[in-house]
């Protein structure tokens, strides 16, 4: 019996019952069941008596009921729920419209900037202020422990590594799988902000970023008003965008593909306890902020969901790596991009090629330019110069901050609707903000010294600070939108060198108000100090010995803040918020002297750097002139330096632009001065270190460099170094961590034996960044190469390049040598020359070159006693393999014979060999109309050494007559010493007259006479290079 029809759909859902009988199917227009319905019908629902089943239709279709064959029930209810396609289109436009109002909204809020000193009714387009940022793959473990700006290299951009663009940041490289998390780092005021608005400004501009249907921004500093709340990711949605209140959980689940973005990982004041949170895989369940972020995190929660975070390093490890999929690094900007900055900064291009002009002259302002907070600040600093430009010229950082004090001063009273008009006097101005600065810098200090950059605002109540007031210009204000939880509000310091200054102001003007030292920690000290009238010496000494003994540099650029203020100059451009101008020219100078002492103590090397910092700011160039002559001269090649030397030295290799090579055997460097010198040396791609005795301590101060998390080192050159078996074994702690990024390890001349491969295996083993290892003229011998082939056959080991020449090793261990080639997955270049391993061995090698398995390209048998009788052997392998380019065979004897043999391999196809080295084989003018036929059948061979042989002039000729041959590829051939003579050379030239690839023939050392005018009369017209 058929169930009645139903033909017009007002509702979501119709439900439909009726009795079910077995009937036979009726053909009709209507709508039918999939077959694989009856799979779901199981026992249970029997059992229950009811069968049910979901069926869509459009409206005004008719429904034919479902049959079930061959079925013994009789009568059962029967419920079909009937989802109308219009109703379903319908929602499918909804979505589309909500999609369509989240992009407009978005970019109503982030196309547009403001600033500070914008003018008034001023916005600035995002897009045309965006200046490109230099983004690279970053590492999970990398740390910073000195302070972000100032450190003797900056975190300058890395052009070593290769930039990723902003498109393909969710981009997997081959082979990678998916990604879902990526963390973006970068330390303060790199831009990390301004890089994701600019990412999301362009998805809802549709410009990019496409495969998104929705980007959600959340700052974390604003997620800290909710931490306390319960709250389902529905509800965090829609508090933050209230017009996502008609997002269905489903489509959300099932159909949208959202991408979530957290920004400021750092500012957060809530913990993510990954191993704590409860489980949460509805979208609609309530539960507190740090579960819903974390569970969001480990996949729980919209599994088909992207997750990016932005954060500083030192809080990147609150994320557990087993959740993250990439890491990027936010370097700052080229040199490129800071011209870029400054000249979408100002409208006046004649300004702006004068303050480029200014800047670039002064190194170090434009070197901390790579930060794009520092670029805005002295760029509003530059802009109104002229309001203390009688008292300096921006030379120091001080300097620099005292003149961004006083502009932000001067628009905070004068265009609080963000004029730019210009103020004569700015005594009166500070003066009536003397307060308000003296507890934004109180504020500053306290939490500077606890390393607390976000606070509340209750903080600011609690320092009579109004967020309205001056705060304004140097703070930044952070709050929820449209909700009403937004009552609560956190803040900061517009970059964390602002607030350094503030501090650093404070513990100057207690000081030159009240006479108060603030630094002295000891209470006793401070308590004597109190009635006995301190100095500005006392004061900066106190500082000097707390910022010597901190391991993070958080109070670094405070020091040379502080050092600077005591200057006259700033004082005067201070007046109004000081009450006078002091005169310390003896307290300076004893500062100078005292930072002096401290150079030649054992101190942390950063540490050493912010003391020459703040010599600096002291204008001492005294240090620095001392070191410098004796340095330019020479004097490290005879002599050490003292310790305050060594860091006078590590400020002049820092203005070295080139980092490519440093070369430590050019100076008597002791392991002490080693270690002053690592903050630049890391900085290096390659370190050489020659004929110095490996002791323990320089062994330890060339681990520290490796060790160090911004080490740039890729390759380690340490030859006749006399390290020694106990000496690589101390060596390979560091070459096993993950902070040591060497490609090249050369160790040559060591006077390494069996005994050190435990060491060997364990470096391979663990280090999956070395891909070049060379062993060269050591004592390895038999055992050690076998020892060594237990790590080449691990999967771990992605060694690209051996070398194992002149280690006493015979045929004996060339079987597992053999063996590990087949296993080994990465090795390319192997070159075992100059060592005893025969025709025996080389079958063995062959053997391992047929091999599927082995990866050989290069491959170098350089004096390895080698015979005709292996001759055939390498033949077949060169006749099987299509891998070998790089054939090394010299200083054997393989005869006349044997290169016929190989000869013939030159003439399959399958051979690819490129090079082939043949020099000093015993070969003589028999061989060459082979080896010539040879070469020209060959669509691959480009460079061929028959050196030292004695093909004499009749084995020349018929060796050039068959190169005639127009389809001859060869590019370099060596005939060096072969005893030709000037009966060849019209042989010689009618062939160059014809070979149109060759580019280098080398004929030195051969007998040519005078006719070897006529050819060098030629290879003045050729453009084949002749070497006589």
């Amino acid at each position: 019996m058929l169930i009645p029809r139903k033909h017009f759909f007002h509702s979501f859902f119709s439900n439909i019952r009726g009795p079910l009988t077995s009937c036979p199917k009726t053909s009709s227009n209507g709508l039918k069941p999939n077959d694989s319905w009856t799979d779901s019908f199981t026992a249970n629902n029997k059992k229950n008596g009811m069968i049910h089943l979901k069926m869509n239709a459009d409206t005004g279709s008719s429904i034919i009921s479902p049959v079930i064959m061959n079925s013994s029930v009789s009568c059962m209810p029967i419920t079909i729920k009937m989802e109308s396609l219009y109703k379903h289109g319908q929602k499918e436009k909804s979505f589309e419209n909500i999609k369509t109002h989240h992009k407009a909204f978005l970019k109503e809020k982030l196309e547009y900037i403001t600033d500070y000193t914008s003018i008034a009714g001023e916005r600035i387009f995002l897009l045309e202020r965006f200046a490109e940022l230099w983004v690279t793959d970053g590492d999970y473990n990398k740390n910073y422990k000195e302070h972000e700006l100032t450190e003797i290299e900056p975190c300058l951009p890395r052009y070593d590594k290769t930039h990723t663009n902003i498109k393909d940041i969710f981009r997997p490289t081959q082979g990678q799988r998916p990604l879902r998390v990526i963390i973006t780092k970068g330390i303060a005021g790199i831009g990390k902000t301004i890089y994701v608005k600019k990412f999301v400004l362009d998805w809802a501009m549709m410009n990019a970023h496409q495969e998104y249907d929705f980007v959600f921004l959340f700052q974390f500093c604003e997620l800290n008003l909710i931490s306390a709340e319960r709250l389902s990711l529905l509800q965090l949605l829609q508090q933050h965008y209230p017009h996502m209140k008609q997002l269905s959980e489903t489509y959300l689940e099932v159909s949208a593909h959202s991408l979530f973005i957290f920004d400021g990982l750092d500012e957060s004041h809530f913990s993510l306890e990954f191993e704590k949170s409860p489980v949460c895989s509805d979208v609609k369940k309530l539960v507190n902020l740090q579960s819903l972020l974390t569970n969001l995190i480990k996949g729980n929660l919209l599994r088909s969901a992207s997750i990016w975070i932005t954060t500083r390093p030192s809080t990147m490890n609150h994320i557990p790596s087993s959740y993250i999929d990439r890491v990027t690094e936010i370097q700052g900007f080229q040199d490129e991009e800071k011209e870029k900055y400054f000249l979408r900064k100002y409208q006046d291009k004649e300004l702006t090629e004068k303050i480029l002009t200014m800047v670039k002259t002064k190194n170090s302002l434009w070197m901390m330019c790579y930060v794009p907070a520092f670029c805005w600040i002295l760029a509003t600093v530059l802009e109104n110069r002229s309001l203390c430009a009688e008292h300096f010229k921006d030379d120091t950082v001080t300097e620099v901050y005292t003149n961004f004090l006083i502009v932000i001063v001067t628009y905070h009273h004068h265009h609080r609707g963000h004029g730019k008009e210009k103020t004569e006097k700015t005594f009166q101005l500070l003066h009536s903000d003397r307060l308000a600065l003296l507890n934004l810098g109180k504020l500053a200090f306290q939490c500077l010294k606890s390393q607390t950059f976000v606070f509340p605002e209750e903080d600011l109540k609690s320092f009579n600070i109004d967020a309205s007031s001056i705060f304004s210009g140097f703070g930044r204000e952070y709050y929820i939108e449209n909700t009403v939880l937004s009552h609560r509000r956190v803040y900061s310091f517009v970059h964390t060198t602002v607030q350094e200054y503030f501090a650093a102001l404070y513990i100057f003007q207690s000081y030159h108000s009240e006479r108060r030292n603030l630094m002295s920690s000891s209470i006793l000290r401070h308590f004597w100090e109190k009635f006995s009238n301190p100095t500005f010496f006392q004061v900066c000494k106190s500082a000097c010995n707390e910022v010597i003994q901190s391991h993070t540099g958080h109070l670094d650029l405070f020091l040379q803040f502080l050092c600077g203020l005591g200057k006259e100059n700033i004082q005067k451009c201070l007046q109004g918020l000081l009450t006078h101008i002091e005169k310390w020219d003896d307290d300076l100078q004893n500062i100078s002297n005292y930072i002096k002492e401290l150079l030649h103590l054992d101190i942390h090397p950063e540490r050493c750097i912010t003391l020459f910092h703040c010599l600096n700011q002291l204008n001492d160039k005294s240090v620095m002139a001392e070191f410098i002559k004796p340095i330019c001269q020479g004097v490290l090649t005879s002599q050490s330096l003292s310790l305050a030397g060594y860091s006078a030295f590590a400020i002049i290799l820092n203005r070295q632009k080139d980092k490519e090579e440093f070369d430590l055997s050019k100076y008597r460097i002791s392991p002490l001065g080693l270690r002053r010198l690592s903050p630049v040396v890391q900085n290096f791609k390659k370190i050489i270190l020659t004929g110095r005795i490996m002791d323990e301590e320089m062994i330890g101060s060339i681990s520290a460099l490796l060790l160090s998390t911004k080490n740039q080192i890729k390759e380690l050159c340490l030859i006749n170094n006399k390290l020694g078996n106990l000496g690589l074994k101390r060596l390979a702690a560091a070459l096993m961590n993950s902070s040591c990024r060497l490609q090249t390890l050369i160790l040559s001349r060591n006077d390494l034996t069996g005994q050190c491969s435990e060491g060997l295996i364990s470096i391979l083993r663990t280090n999956r960044i070395l891909k070049t290892l060379d062993l060269k003229y050591n004592q390895l011998k038999d055992t050690g190469v076998k020892q060594l082939c237990v790590a080449l056959k691990d999967s771990e080991c992605e060694i690209e390049t051996l070398r194992l020449w002149c280690n006493d090793f015979t045929h004996c261990c060339c079987e597992e040598l053999f063996l590990a080639l087949k296993a080994n997955q990465s090795l390319k270049n192997l070159d075992l020359g100059c060592n005893k391993i025969g025709d025996l061995g080389m079958k063995h090698l062959c053997t391992a070159i047929k091999d599927d398995g082995c990866k050989l390209e290069k491959i170098e048998l350089h004096q390895t006693g080698l015979t005709e009788k292996c001759c055939a052997d390498l033949a077949s392998a060169l006749r099987t393999s299509q891998r070998v380019i790089y054939l090394e065979l010299g200083y054997n004897n393989l005869g006349n014979r044997g290169i016929q043999r190989l000869s013939e391999a030159l003439k399959d196809p399958n051979c690819k060999l490129q090079t082939l080295g043949l020099y000093r084989n015993n070969l003589t003018a028999a061989c060459c109309p082979d080896l010539a036929r040879g070469l020209v059948a060959s669509s691959t061979l480009t460079e061929l050494n028959l050196s030292s042989n004695s093909l004499k002039d009749s084995g020349a000729k018929s060796f050039f007559a068959a190169l005639k041959i127009t389809n001859c590829v060869i590019q370099e051939l060596s005939l060096k010493d072969n005893g030709l003579t000037a009966a060849c050379c019209e042989d010689i030239v009618s062939a160059l007259r014809v070979i149109r690839t060759l580019r280098v023939l080398n004929l030195e050392h051969n007998s040519f006479g005078i006719s070897a005018i006529k050819l060098q009369r030629f290879a003045q017209e050729s453009i084949c290079n002749i070497y006589l």
